[in-house]
């Protein structure tokens, strides 16, 4: 997508889907270059009604570039960054809840706006 401004910025949703008593899932191998600007999450309403959620975006080296904590279930949370981050390669996408997840699979999406540089 390009802005009326000739910025091109580029978004990707991923959808990380849980099974049932899993607090952690991760899409790994994700492929980001540019500047990270904006994280949209959308939590599923599927688990426990007061578990949180974190979202952490972790480099190749194990490093944690980004994170966002105390997300509620069955909210949709934008978390536009006061500063970039920078993105060059390989990236692991990850979300842990608090608690466990009901018995049933439920889809947690990740939205990150990305300029492109």
């Amino acid at each position: 997508m390009i802005s009326r401004y000739g910025i091109k910025r580029f978004a990707q949703t991923l959808s990380l889907t849980h099974g049932a008593s899993v607090t952690t899932v991760s899409n790994a191998n994700q492929k980001f270059n540019g500047e990270l600007w904006q994280v949209n999450t959308l939590t599923p309403a599927a688990v426990d009604s007061s578990a949180t959620a974190t979202i952490n975006i972790i480099d190749a080296d194990g490093c944690t570039v980004y994170t966002k904590g105390s997300l509620a279930a069955n909210t949709k949370t934008p978390d536009k960054l006061a500063a970039p981050v920078m993105l060059s390669g390989l990236y692991t996408v990850q979300v842990a809840f608090s608690a466990n997840q009901t018995t049933t699979d439920s889809v947690t999406n990740v939205t990150l706006l990305i300029k492109q540089v």
